[in-house]
């Protein structure tokens, strides 16, 4: 589809996919749909090759698509295996023409990047370093903190945080910590926000990070979902052994949507599709 001339917005659609099972996936494919929802129209549309998933691992690709008017949208993402679709998972939310200069910050805190840069203590501590992408898709903000924190269990946590400043709007950029964490421990981690001192967003990645199974020097990418999301339970495995069952492969898609030009978007909540027997599960938003 050919880019809009004129003004418009920008979304910025990234599906994560994991593969939970103890063998590599098939050939994996992904379309996105923006989708008015007053008239059904789908006002824009791409589909995006993942290739291969390896087993016990987490891939991820940005899909920028364009709307020309303000209105109410739904986001849909279609995972497809070989050609058979597995599910969707559909995002909504609301463009709104940026009419004020004066509006308030609206921030999102969107991945997390995370690299050991060295071991130290006879390898049994890790130097690492982690940095969440946050967005501002209202105006300028005022002094904005991030405060991250990785948790082993109830009695122990590590916590680090950085001075963001002003961020201005609509603007993303990534802040930066450095842990020094021991290395056989599982860790929980969670990223707050807070402007001149009030919390304001606190989201946390979708499992539990092995530090022992991370190789030095290895970026890993990591979605971040809003503190108090509820999590859609995967659907018992049926046993079957019809030759259209796609065994070894459970998908989770979760979908971050930035607004990157003029306008506001307000997400609006999330819901997910399964096809048939797939395990397909995700993340819902209210």
């Amino acid at each position: 589809m050919s880019t809009p001339q004129g003004e418009s917005t920008l979304l910025t659609v990234t599906p994560y996919i994991r593969n939970d099972q103890d063998t590599d996936s098939s050939m994996l494919s992904v379309k996105v749909k923006i989708i008015e929802e007053e008239t059904h129209l789908i006002a824009a549309e791409k589909d995006v090759d993942m290739g291969y998933i390896k087993a016990q691992s987490l891939a991820y690709n940005t899909v920028p698509l364009r709307v020309v008017n303000p209105g109410n949208y739904e986001v849909e993402v279609q995972l497809f295996q070989e050609g058979k679709l597995l599910g969707s998972m559909s995002s909504f939310v609301i463009v709104k023409v940026n009419s004020s200069v004066n509006q308030p910050a609206d921030i999102l805190l969107t991945d997390m990047n995370l690299v050991i840069t060295q071991f130290t203590d006879r390898d049994a501590k890790a130097v690492v370093d982690i940095s969440p992408g946050i967005y501002n898709q209202g105006g300028d903000s005022k002094a904005l903190t991030m405060v991250v924190t990785a948790k082993t269990d109830a009695y122990t946590s590590y916590t680090e945080s950085d001075e963001l400043g002003i961020v201005k709007g609509p603007s993303q950029l990534r802040g930066h910590v450095r842990f020094v964490l021991p290395r056989r421990a599982e860790y929980t981690i969670s990223v707050t926000v807070e402007e001149n001192g009030r919390e304001i967003i606190t989201s946390e990645v979708t499992e539990p990070i092995k530090m022992d199974k991370i190789e030095r020097n290895v970026t890993k990418n990591y979605p971040l979902v809003e503190e108090g999301t509820p999590v859609e339970s995967p659907i018992e495995e049926k046993a079957s052994s019809s030759k259209d069952s796609t065994p070894g492969f459970k998908g989770l898609v979760t979908c971050v949507v930035l607004l990157l030009a003029a306008g506001i978007i307000i997400n609006r909540g999330l819901e997910s599709k399964k096809e048939g027997n797939e395990e397909l599960h995700g993340w819902k938003r209210r």
